[in-house]
């Protein structure tokens, strides 16, 4: 009878264990995540570390400095040059957008005199023709239109203040963050040898077997989900460039990289750029360049849409179906951030099986070993 229960009690365990680990995983995430930040960048930082303290002799503190100053200085730079460039654009903005605000504002009122006006002209006649109920009937509908219109757009005004107060008051808090991250990053990468050594004593063999196939199973699909995304930049970027220097467009080569980097966010992607500046092309009269921008967009969506399942399944190792299906429920669950968490969830079952940890876990609950 408890022979034949066995497989019952081992699932359970199992079930209870898996529990444990969420609940654990859950609570650092959720209250130690500086530190699980510094993890991350220690593991970034440990091959050059390994490399300078095996090439120069220098003492591990020594080279893990040299990596960190290495690292902030990489940081530093990027970030000098993107404010170089931003500023390089608010300048050109600044030249020219007191032109595109008055042709915007001459094309807008020249709308409303041709097209808009007669339209008011037709309804308000329409209305005067109807008896007093109608009429009360159809301006009652009408402010309440415009009130939920003014509502909903005070509502978006104390939205953005909101959100640029929360930014503020946020900032001692993200450079508290920062601060706890880069130093429990030193302490990880300086000690990360004594720190092994506590983990291949403290956990079994097998477990520690188990861990390796699973970290180097994360290390491929990982490195290999990066290059996919790096792949569909580079093609966005290239597409995107190409048609800007035909459109004859200024600052063609900022303008695509910027367009490039925002094809990364899910749903939003390049729309964010291509779809107000359609529409600013559009009612300023550039009719060229409001086909040609489309154009581009409908290019870039298809050519994204069509592209990223083969180059994902090809450098995450998974066929294009799962990640499909994948992808759709993680959105389904997740929304537009499961756009981004689905090819991490499929990479996470992914190595699981291929490090043999579905198959380990079967055949424990099965035979006990």
């Amino acid at each position: 009878m408890i022979k034949s229960g066995a497989p019952l009690i081992r699932s359970g365990l199992i079930i209870l264990y898996s529990f444990m680990f969420l609940v654990a995983g859950y609570i650092i995430i959720r209250f130690l995540y500086p530190f699980v930040i510094g993890f991350i960048l220690a593991l970034l930082l440990l091959p050059f570390v390994n490399k300078v303290e095996r090439c120069f002799g220098w003492s591990r503190s020594l080279s893990v400095i040299l990596a960190m100053a290495g690292l902030i200085l990489i940081l530093i730079t990027f970030t000098t040059v993107a404010a170089v460039e931003i500023a390089n654009g608010l300048i050109y903005l600044s030249g020219v957008l007191p032109d595109y605000i008055k042709n915007t504002a001459s094309t807008v009122e020249q709308w409303i005199t041709t097209s808009l006006l007669p339209v008011y002209d037709r309804i308000n006649h329409l209305v005067l023709s109807l008896d007093t109920s109608q009429q009360e009937t159809v301006v009652s509908s009408i402010q309440s239109i415009t009130a939920d219109v003014t509502q909903r757009a005070s509502e978006f005004i104390q939205l953005v203040f909101n959100g640029l107060a929360d930014l503020l008051l946020s900032l001692p808090n993200t450079i508290t963050i920062l601060l706890f991250s880069l130093l429990s990053a030193f302490f990880i990468a300086k000690d990360w040898p004594l720190i092994l050594s506590w983990y291949e004593r403290l956990v079994p063999l097998h477990g520690v077997t188990y861990v390796k196939k699973i970290t180097d199973e994360w290390r491929k699909a990982i490195s290999g989900y990066v290059l996919a995304q790096v792949i569909l930049v580079g093609m966005t970027g290239v597409i995107v460039l190409i048609a800007l220097l035909i459109l004859g467009v200024k600052h063609a080569i900022t303008t695509a990289v910027l367009i490039a980097l925002v094809d990364v966010l899910p749903y939003l992607g390049t729309g964010i750029v291509f779809i107000p500046w359609i529409l600013y092309s559009f009612f300023s009269g550039d009719w060229f360049m409001s086909i040609g921008l489309s154009v581009i967009y409908g290019i870039v969506v298809i050519q994204r849409q069509i592209a990223e399942p083969k180059v994902l399944s090809r450098h995450i190792g998974v066929h294009p179906l799962p990640l499909l299906i994948t992808l759709f429920l993680s959105y389904q669950l997740l929304g537009f951030a499961g756009l981004l968490l689905g090819p991490m969830i499929l990479i996470v079952l992914q190595s699981l099986v291929k490090a043999g940890v579905v198959q380990g876990v079967v055949s424990y609950i099965m035979n006990g070993k």
